[in-house]
């Protein structure tokens, strides 16, 4: 099973709670975690978790607000790599813009991407990307080719699995837009919204979304 994850509201959970973006980007992270091992104790044919961490669109956000980011991301891949090793997670970097990161987060995202490639669990972290420029990408390096297919088009795709599950969350006005998340793989996805930010999400919400899952899926005989 591959679920993925889109973590809305992190800066209106700043703004209800009257602490800085920072802080709350913070909390983000061990959200993600949290998350994490909460798919791995309740998902028996687990195989992928993607994570939406920072969209082609974010980086059109105010210069300041993109330093904390990268800051931010520059402490989190650090204190990753003691979360792939303990819980047995493979790392998997996919981004669709990658020159737009600075070369010392490049790095360190090239690093945990090679050093945690053999784990049971996969972890697509979505750092600078975009489900659109996956597809037009993915299309031209099949320029040339005779015949493109599903098959050999989701083979050339920075995520290349079908997504089964897709968690969203975010309270305030109610989204159920894929924001860019892998497209081509969505496309038979189920969806479930929480209806909390995501520094809120508990395992409890995880648990109910897998059962929204499984209930879906049953009614469908599958």
């Amino acid at each position: 099973m591959h679920v993925g994850i889109i973590p809305d509201g992190n800066r209106r959970y700043a703004d209800q709670n009257s602490i800085d973006e920072r802080q709350a980007y913070r909390e983000s992270k061990e959200t993600v975690k949290k998350v994490s091992r909460s798919l791995r104790d309740r998902v028996e044919d687990l195989s992928e978790i993607t994570i939406y961490i920072l969209s082609e669109d974010n980086l059109k956000r105010p210069e300041e607000e993109l330093d904390t980011l990268f800051s931010l991301l520059r402490d989190e891949i650090s204190e990753l790599k003691k979360f792939f090793d303990e819980h047995n997670f493979s790392a998997n970097w996919a981004s669709t813009r990658p020159e737009a990161l600075p070369e010392d987060v490049r790095d360190q995202l090239e690093d945990i991407d090679q050093e945690f490639d053999n784990g049971e669990v996969t972890v697509n972290m979505l750092v600078s990307y975009s489900g659109r420029q996956d597809i037009v990408k993915a299309s031209r390096n099949l320029c040339g080719i005779k015949e493109i297919t599903s098959e050999n088009l989701s083979d050339s795709l920075e995520v290349d699995s079908e997504v089964d599950l897709v968690i969203r969350t975010g309270e305030g006005p109610r989204r159920e837009c894929l924001s860019g998340f892998p497209i081509w793989n969505s496309s038979y996805a189920e969806y479930y919204h929480v209806d909390k930010n995501f520094p809120e999400l508990e395992p409890q919400d995880v648990e109910d979304a897998l059962e929204h899952f499984r209930s879906l899926r049953r009614c469908r005989g599958e």
